[in-house]
């Protein structure tokens, strides 16, 4: 990923914290329905953590999480954004395990 010198911030960084967040929560832990938002609030808040120690003030991060059964039916995700290239950002992270796929995106954007 090449990383503008102005951002204040790496993007490989905020990818690995992405990860990192993931396979914490998930790891090789069957889909459960039941614990499905202890999972997601447990790998949001972490990322949000990792990724807001490294920021400046100056950027504002989200990050979002999808959590989806393996069933044989599929889904799609899209993002769309309308931004400054040079100063906002947007990193993905998808894991899978035999149970279910997660998918965790952060977007900095410079305020």
């Amino acid at each position: 990923m090449m990383e503008p010198a102005d951002r204040g911030y790496s993007t490989s960084d905020v990818y690995k914290y992405l990860k990192a967040a993931v396979e914490m929560a998930a790891g090789p832990d069957q889909y459960q329905h039941a614990q499905l938002g202890e999972l997601h609030n447990n790998i949001v808040d972490y990322a949000t953590k990792k990724i807001s120690a490294i920021r400046p003030p100056s950027v504002k991060v989200i990050v979002t999480c999808t959590i989806v059964q393996n069933t044989d039916a599929g889904f799609h995700i899209s993002n769309s954004t309308h931004w400054d290239d040079d100063r906002d950002s947007l990193v993905t992270y998808q894991f899978q395990n035999k149970s279910m796929t997660v998918v965790v995106t952060a977007y900095l954007v410079q305020s």
